[in-house]
């Protein structure tokens, strides 16, 4: 199930009091398939995404956001030359995601010496390398805008409040953004966010424009997807308040 799907199936039972049983199941499974449109990745691929990458023996996890911070902060304060940048950036992608995992390596000797260790254990081509990266870090680049526009190769420092802005729009607790999600499901997450902000400030634009007559926002696929699954969630909410006479 879409994390999407969870958290807002939760915010409905949050405000309905309603106790999800057998007869749910058909509803939520078409809010999950509305969500896998939202997200533009399946289920499956999903699955994929979260799980590690094998390399050489060696396991691979996907870029979360706190690595990414992390990764930052540690270049800065180890002064790590720019020659190796990459190569710890590579190894960090081996790091499990948990909080432990980089609480582990807080001194640079331990970490250099991990780091050491890895590329003892490397046999493996440019071509390898780069499609593990490729793989752990997902095609996410970017937020806001529409599909294809605001792409970069290097948002590893660029978050500021993203992290207080999830939890504000889709719950759950910062440790689960900054360890647990991987960083293409926060970014598609955070779109969203914005994709809805962006149409909400279009429509109010148009009202005032036009003297009271709202003019809808460009339906993009993504701002269409999401339409559609607000649409059911909102038909799911009206539904379970009628049983439960809320």
């Amino acid at each position: 199930m879409q994390e999407l799907t969870k958290q807002t199936i939760k915010r409905i039972q949050a405000k309905t009091q309603h106790v999800v049983d057998v007869e749910d199941f058909d509803c939520i499974e078409e809010l999950d398939r509305l969500a896998d449109k939202v997200a533009g990745v399946t289920k499956t691929e999903r699955r994929l995404l979260n799980s590690p990458f094998d390399l050489c023996g060696i396991k691979f996890f996907p870029l979360t956001v706190a690595k990414s911070l992390w990764y930052v902060e540690k270049l800065d304060e180890w002064e790590i030359p720019e020659l190796y940048h990459d190569g710890f950036f590579f190894w960090l992608l081996t790091l499990p995601l948990t909080d432990e995992a980089l609480s582990e390596f807080s001194e640079f000797k331990k970490a250099n010496k991990a780091l050491k260790k890895l590329s003892k254990r490397m046999h493996c081509t440019t071509e390898e390398i780069q499609t593990i990266c490729e793989r752990c870090c997902g095609s996410y680049g970017g937020t806001g805008g529409e599909e294809g526009e605001g792409k970069g190769k290097d948002v590893r420092n660029e978050f500021g409040g993203l992290v207080a802005s999830l939890i504000r729009e889709y719950g759950q607790s910062p440790e689960h953004w900054l360890y647990e999600a991987p960083i293409e499901q926060v970014g598609e997450f955070y779109d969203l966010f914005i994709a809805r902000i962006v149409a909400e400030d279009n429509a109010n634009r148009s009202t005032s424009a036009k003297g009271g007559k709202a003019v809808a926002p460009k339906a993009t696929p993504r701002l269409r997807a999401l339409k559609e699954f607000r649409d059911k969630a909102q038909e799911i909410e009206e539904e379970w308040s009628a049983i439960d006479g809320i």
